[in-house]
């Protein structure tokens, strides 16, 4: 990787846990690389409660900034001068700029899941939205789609007072239709034959938690024939190949953390790169998990 290494070198950091193998820095240095920017990404293992450090040194040195990583997405948000309203409204921030000393943060999965579905499916301007799911990320990508022109929005969660809350806050914050139900097989089934565009926003189907499954995936077959089908979790898992053997457009997760480094680069550096750039992306992460493996 090229880097410059002198007095006008921007430098990041990928917060994490101290356990954390800071595998994202190759793919945030990969994407500078393709810029041209004289850059580099620093891995900084954090315990728990110790952000302080890190806002202290990026704000006393004068450095670009900071992306986050569990467990920190929710504690930085009390640190920071300036938080983008819907990330603080469902308390998740994984990427903060640094403005002359202030500290901006946002989180950018939602933007990162919009764009990747636009990528693959057009504009989502009109659609009926049914989200699974009311975690963080389940806050943040209806809060974009609403921003980009849904027409309405289902939340349908395990705990239905937490998807609740997400329905109201958009509905509050952008005047649309929003409602909420449980992950229960007949609401589901109903909400689905209304969707244009379902996205799976939980911890089911993520390899790591193999003991979480939906009660039925038979909602799927009540889709419409021309709803998009996204997930978080990637490479692919039950909901996506169930999806995909109906002959539905599908997303993965995999999109969702390509594309919002689109969207870092320019809230960051104000450059707008093209999307032949996540190619440069892909290859890094490839060899961050291969040398992973290695051990």
């Amino acid at each position: 990787m090229r880097v410059k290494y002198n007095l006008h070198t921007a430098v990041t950091f990928q917060v994490t846990g101290p356990n954390d193998r800071g595998a994202a820095c190759m793919l945030h240095n990969a994407m500078y690389d393709y810029a041209n920017l004289n850059a580099v990404d620093l891995h900084v293992g954090v315990a728990k409660g110790n952000l302080r450090c890190v806002t202290d040194a990026v704000r006393g040195l004068g450095l670009a900034g900071f992306n986050l990583g569990e467990p920190h997405k929710s504690d930085i948000i009390a640190l920071l001068d300036e938080v983008e309203p819907m990330s603080r409204a469902f308390r998740c921030v994984n990427t903060v700029v640094n403005r002359d000393g202030r500290l901006y943060g946002e989180g950018m999965d939602g933007v990162g899941m919009r764009m990747a579905i636009e990528q693959k499916a057009g504009p989502v301007q009109g659609k009926h939205v049914l989200i699974l799911g009311a975690g963080a990320v389940g806050g943040l990508i209806p809060a974009d789609l609403c921003r980009h022109g849904a027409a309405s929005v289902t939340i349908a969660n395990r705990t239905p007072s937490k998807a609740k809350y997400i329905a109201e806050t958009l509905q509050a914050h952008f005047g649309l239709p929003a409602s909420f139900g449980s992950l229960e097989p007949g609401f589901l089934q109903e909400a689905a034959a209304h969707a244009d565009l379902i996205v799976q926003c939980s911890s089911v189907g993520n390899p790591s938690h193999p003991e979480l499954r939906f009660e039925s995936l038979d909602f799927i077959d009540c889709l419409p024939t021309h709803c998009i089908v996204a997930d978080v979790n990637y490479p692919t898992n039950p909901f996506l190949v169930r999806a995909a053997a109906r002959g539905l457009v599908t997303v993965s997760g995999e999109g969702m953390l390509y594309c919002q480094q689109l969207a870092v680069m320019k809230l960051r550096f104000g450059i707008e790169l093209p999307q032949e750039s996540l190619r440069a992306g892909r290859e890094a992460v490839a060899v961050a998990l291969a040398l992973r493996a290695l051990g």
